[in-house]
């Protein structure tokens, strides 16, 4: 299976965190939001400062790791949608 990896970046320090896997872009956001809506953390108490980023692709039969040919802007935690944005299921159906 291709899975794809993604990081954190803090623009305050200027960093990377470790990547981790994920299924797709959508599946990283929502791993993303979470820790923005989780008062215990720091993306929580300073959202202006992270950004969601994919860096590569990962073949977990071969071991294979394709980097992109620079870290891929997904969002900031100021920008990510928040639940009461995201559509309910009822409005993504109709859509």
């Amino acid at each position: 299976m291709i899975q794809n990896a993604y990081s954190i970046k803090d623009a305050k320090a200027n960093v990377f965190s470790a990547p981790f896997f994920s299924i797709n872009d959508q599946v990283a956001q929502r791993s993303f939001e979470q820790a923005k809506n989780d008062p215990n953390t720091t993306i929580n108490q300073n959202p202006q400062d992270f950004s969601l980023y994919r860096l590569a692709t990962f073949d977990d039969q071969s071991g294979e790791l394709h980097p992109e040919k620079q870290p891929y802007y997904l969002s900031t935690a100021t920008t990510a949608p928040t639940a009461e944005e995201a559509p309910s299921f009822e409005q993504y159906v109709e859509s």
